[in-house]
């Protein structure tokens, strides 16, 4: 396998981790979408859920909640279990590439361990070759100048001191034969001194050529052991790298493994979680029929209050009316006969006065606008007037008033001037409630609550309009922190946009 090769084989681990990421990534994001969506659907439940007993509100939010959540926790484990099986197979084949990686380093460095062995046997081979040249020089100098001294011995030499002159300056034919045996021996010495020097120029020769391949040898052995070398490098490189992956997929697969643990013991908790809330759900509905009877109960009352209220003011209204209506006749009458004296006094006089008759005696209507109302807090309207079906009761219910969602512990004020005629803890669901009695407008007795709060400040006695009355809270049968603001016409519960 070749370093390139183990690279490419790297790089498909790194683009399978980053794909499994991506894939990890998308995922997570349609699960939280997902639960963006359940969580918006519980807090639409909260607010259809409003009025309701708090304990059994919470017991179907939470049932809701769990149900919502599980097919989510069941994905997670899902995604997790795919992860954990895509990250041990990346694992695999990262350490797979990690072997392999490390075979091909082994392989490049035993060549280049091979390689290096060659070169250094023909760096040695040159070094012998060059050293056998120059002693085969040294021998063939010495020979050449032996060899020249003995032809000027023969050639040059003058009497006796020649070989020629030993041969031819014998005195008897015994010395003659004796001479000529040693010019004999002389030439012989020098015909082998001369094939000896013929054979060392000849094995010079050889060994020159030889030197030339040696060296040719060793410059392609020398290029080879660099390739080699380069490719012991790369592919030591290459071994590392797959050896990082290794470990980052191993890492992977590890806390995918996790993950995918801790996404199973989630799922069993909320599974755990849906049977203890459904027994609690069940637990709350049979109490709910107890707390809706005592509900109506105490709304009925406070109806039965707000109606005899408005008959209370209603007859003092009329009575007013009438006690103005007979004063403004007897300021009438009081100016008939006024006119009258004045006539009469005129006629005595002699002068003519006609006397006038005032109109007939009108009450004033009534004057109240539309908009008589003002906002006791402001904030989003979360739920409005009207009837809405109970999730949990599975019936058609009044919501009787508005609903702004703001903060616990907002400033509430009174809508308008009136009188306080009940303030404190309300069983039936309301909490702290404030209820404030405005007189009759557009002939009915108008009549303004605000529930649910943290603190009451005005128990009692009369208020102005726009004074703080209390704080707005989440007391009572309440999913959140609001004001719950109700308008009743002669105690009956009407539309408060009618008013505002």
């Amino acid at each position: 396998m070749s370093a390139a090769t183990t690279l490419t084989a790297a790089g498909l681990v790194v683009a399978c981790s980053i794909s499994l990421g991506s894939a990890l990534v998308a995922r997570a994001d349609s699960i939280s979408d997902q639960k963006k969506k359940n969580d918006q659907r519980i807090a639409a439940l909260g607010q259809q859920l409003e009025g309701t007993n708090t304990k059994l509100a919470t017991a179907y939010v939470n049932l809701q909640r769990t149900n919502a959540a599980l097919p989510i926790a069941q994905q997670r484990v899902a995604s997790a279990q795919a992860a954990q099986r895509q990250a041990e197979a990346a694992q695999a084949a990262a350490e797979a590439t990690e072997r392999r990686a490390i075979a091909a380093e082994a392989r490049a460095r035993a060549h280049n361990e091979q390689v290096a062995q060659k070169l250094a046997v023909a760096q040695a081979n040159e070094q012998r070759a060059k050293e056998k040249l120059a002693k085969s020089a040294t021998e063939l100098v010495s020979s050449q100048d032996a060899l020249d001294s003995y032809a000027a011995e023969v050639f040059q030499g003058a009497g006796q001191e020649s070989q020629l002159g030993l041969v031819f300056g014998s005195t008897s034919p015994e010395d003659f034969a004796n001479r000529l045996v040693m010019a004999d021996t002389a030439s012989t010495v020098a015909s082998d001194t001369i094939d000896k020097l013929a054979a060392m120029t000849a094995d010079n020769t050889s060994t020159r050529s030889y030197l030339t391949s040696v060296r040719g040898e060793i410059a392609e052995l020398k290029r080879q052991a660099e390739a080699a070398l380069a490719a012991a490098e790369s592919a030591a490189a290459a071994a590392t790298q797959a050896k990082n992956q290794a470990v980052v997929a191993k890492n992977n697969a590890v806390t995918a493994a996790a993950n995918a643990a801790a996404a199973k013991t989630e799922l069993d908790t909320l599974k755990g979680q849906q049977v203890a809330y459904a027994a609690d759900l069940n637990e709350q509905k049979q109490n709910e029929a107890a707390d809706l009877a005592s509900a109506r109960a105490e709304s009925a009352r406070l109806q039965a209050i707000l109606v005899e209220r408005a008959r209370l003011a209603r007859i003092a209204e009329q009575k007013r009316i009438a006690a103005l209506k007979a004063k403004l006749e007897r300021e009438r009458q009081a100016q008939i006969r006024a006119e009258r004296a004045k006539a009469a006094a005129a006629a005595k006089a002699g002068r003519k006065y006609t006397p006038r008759t005032p109109p007939p005696v009108t009450v004033p209507t009534n004057t109240t606008p539309s908009n008589y109302l003002s906002y006791p807090a402001v904030g989003p309207t979360t739920s409005g007037f009207g009837m809405r079906w109970h999730p949990v009761l599975h019936k058609w219910m009044l919501h009787d008033g508005l609903d702004w969602g703001i903060p616990c512990g907002t400033p509430v004020y009174a809508a308008a001037p009136g009188d306080i005629i009940r303030a404190g803890w309300r069983a039936s669901g309301w909490g702290n409630q404030v209820v404030i009695d405005h007189g009759i407008h557009r002939g009915v007795d108008l009549v303004t609550t605000y529930n649910h709060l943290t603190s009451i400040v005005k128990f009692s006695g009369s208020v102005n309009r726009g004074q703080l009355i209390g704080y707005s809270g989440t007391t009572g049968y309440s999913t959140g922190c609001h004001l719950h603001f109700g308008v009743y016409e002669d105690g009956t519960p009407v539309n408060p946009r009618s008013w505002l």
